[in-house]
This record gives structure tokens, sequence and C-alpha cells, in this order.
């Protein structure tokens, strides 16, 4: 009987484990998932970037290549090696063909590591990719 005790006492220690790791976790991807955003809203404040910020070769760390190289006025798409001119105001990144405006993206961050971007698709966290 006293194992019967012992082993129901070893399993509610091990369920109350990891109920807490969980809730730590979600926590945890919670926090860092929105807190780019959320800063930039509770600031009130516009961040201004220059195009040196955002020039570099960026990666969405879904595989082991780069993504797109933003260049001094086009962004080269890595994986179909297609270019699309840009124009870049403040904090806003436009897609422009034809000398027609037909995607915008806010720039949230901009270092020399890291670029985040929102768009109606959601945010986006790049990080610059070294070889």
């Amino acid at each position: 009987m006293k194992k019967i005790y012992t082993f129901a006492f070893v399993l509610l220690l091990i369920s109350c484990s990891v109920k807490e790791r969980e809730k730590e976790f979600t926590d945890q991807h919670q926090n860092n998932a929105s807190s780019p955003a959320i800063e930039l809203q509770n600031s009130g404040t516009q961040a201004q970037f220059t195009k040196e910020d955002i020039k570099g070769v960026w990666a969405s760390g879904e595989n082991e290549n780069a993504s797109f190289s933003i260049e001094e006025d086009s962004i080269l798409f890595v994986d179909t090696f297609e270019y699309v001119k840009y124009e870049f105001r403040n904090d806003t990144l436009i897609y422009v063909e034809d000398n027609i405006p037909f995607f915008k993206t806010k720039i949230i961050k901009a270092d020399k590591d890291s670029l985040v971007t929102s768009n109606q698709a959601g945010i986006r966290r790049l990080w610059r990719f070294k070889d």
C-alpha cells in the first residue's frame, strides 16, 4: 500500500512540474513574439531608420540560406534571383513596379543583427545573414 501512495505522490510532482514548464514556455513565447510591436505602440514614438540600417543580406531562419538582399535601390530575392525596386520613406519599405507601389511593410526594428517588419500579413523577424 505504501508503494501505491509513493507512486501517486511522484506522479503528482511530475505533473505539476510539466505544467509549470509549459506555462513558462508559453509566457516566454508570448513575450518574445510580440515585444517589438508592443514596445513601439506603447512608446507612442515613430522610429526613424535610414537605408543604411536596412541594407544587407537577410535570413528568415526557415532554412540555412539567405532570404533576400536589400541593396541601394532594389531587393534581390535569393531563391528566385528576382530584383524588385523599392523606395524607403522614414520607417516604410515600399515595393515598386513601373513606378507604381504594390506592397508596403513597416520597419519596426533595424539594427546590426536583426530586422523586424510588420504588414497586413503579420510581423516578420529576420536576421542579418552571415556566411
